[in-house]
């Protein structure tokens, strides 16, 4: 049976995909994890550019550790090992195996993170995280 909400974990995926990850000063101390749209996001349609806006709040809940639902130990966990996977990378030498390890856990979490927080409403939900947004 096919329901309407059947297109969003392809949906999410896709969201999710136009991200990148990246250290945003490789000489601190403690890596810190910056989020980035790797094309522009003005080509897609509107409710893509929506849910992106809406998940890059919701990373910087997670990077903020919002222990608040639908914000979860493990994804905290899982962005702070994405963190110090690519710092750990040699410059210039790309993403190891070991690092898109880690990329893609936290990429699954993101996906999660975003269906536990828009299940109930998709669209009205999206639009609310996407405001907070500036």
């Amino acid at each position: 049976m096919i329901t309407a909400d059947d297109h969003w974990p392809a949906t999410l995926q896709r969201v999710v995909g136009t991200l990148h990850f990246k250290i945003a000063d490789s000489k601190s101390v403690a890596p810190t994890l910056q989020i980035e749209v790797r094309q522009d996001i003005q080509s897609l349609p509107a409710l893509i550019q929506t849910a992106v806006k809406a998940t890059i709040e919701l990373d910087s809940w997670v990077a903020m550790e919002r222990m608040e639902p639908p914000i979860n130990r493990e994804a905290v966990l899982a962005r702070k090992q994405l963190a110090r996977a690519i710092a750990a990378d040699p410059p210039g030498a790309g993403q190891s195996p070991f690092t898109a390890g880690y990329d893609a856990a936290y990429r699954l979490r993101l996906e999660q993170l975003v269906w536990a927080a828009i299940a109930d409403h998709p669209r009205r939900r999206l639009e609310e995280l996407a405001s907070a947004r500036p």
